[in-house]
């Protein structure tokens, strides 16, 4: 008689669940964004000066757009000429707009990094930049949610896709 109430107790809590993600995504934006890095609303974002290896770099940031779930944010970067070491606290995507960088891992591998070139920096990595001139360059942050967190979203995912199925 108890694994009754248990099962619809489970069943009310996905079909909440269900509710829940299709009342959030009916509320989404459903356009794009698109932006000139000249019409940008940069920001200060100064590196931490315990990251400078060299010069005195100025370096601001433009968010363009974020995920409808706030997983993930698009900005765009830019620093003058420096030397620095950079932690990741997310993983991040770049595409170099302008200007050029080399970057050393931690292994000694070695990146020069011209317009066009894509990189992918896992979060927890730390690199050093050589920024010979000014850099711009468009990042995608996927910020990481705390474990269990990650696991319900996973969880949840496959119960939508089970239901919609």
């Amino acid at each position: 008689m108890k694994r009754l109430p248990a099962a619809a107790a489970l069943l009310l809590m996905a079909a909440g669940a269900y509710a829940e993600i299709r009342l959030h995504e009916g509320g989404r934006p459903i356009t794009g964004t698109a932006i000139r890095p000249g019409a940008a609303a940069f920001s200060p974002a100064p590196i931490p000066a315990d990251w400078v290896v060299s010069g005195n770099p100025v370096t601001e940031v433009a968010e363009v757009s974020e995920t409808h779930d706030g997983s993930a944010s698009v900005y765009l970067w830019r620093t003058t000429a420096s030397t620095f070491r950079w932690t990741h606290h997310s993983d991040e995507i770049i595409t170099i707009l302008d200007g050029d960088v080399f970057i050393t891992e931690a292994d000694g591998k070695r990146h020069h990094l011209t317009p066009g070139d894509v990189a992918h920096f896992p979060v927890g990595s730390i690199q050093l930049w050589e920024v010979p001139k000014t850099l711009l360059k468009s990042a995608i942050l996927k910020h990481r949610e705390p474990a269990l967190v990650e696991a319900s979203l996973r969880w949840m995912r496959r119960a939508r896709a089970f239901v919609a199925g």
